[in-house]
């Protein structure tokens, strides 16, 4: 699951250039939550973190380019798993 993470639905990830009917749901979900992580992560000594809501925003570009599973997407956004404070 997790030597998957860097695969695209579309095929255009890696390291094999897995195409959606290959890639498990979990290693969608944890591409999914990878991304995010690494845009809004605020210890990476060579970048900002960036905002809840442009990390979103990258991330639903990349479900409209058929790289994310947008399913996913939307019930990773609607659980509030992500959020710093689940109380937010």
């Amino acid at each position: 699951m997790a030597g998957d993470h860097h695969e695209y639905l579309n095929g255009t990830g890696y390291p094999s250039g897995l195409k959606a009917e290959d890639i498990t749901w979990e290693s969608r979900l944890l591409t999914i939550i990878d991304i995010y992580d690494s845009l809004t992560a605020d210890d990476r000594p060579y970048k900002p973190a960036m905002a809840s809501q442009k990390a979103f925003a990258i991330l639903e570009s990349m479900c409209n380019e058929g790289k994310l599973d947008g399913e996913i997407l939307r019930d990773f956004y609607d659980s509030g798993a992500w959020k710093k404070d689940p109380g937010q």
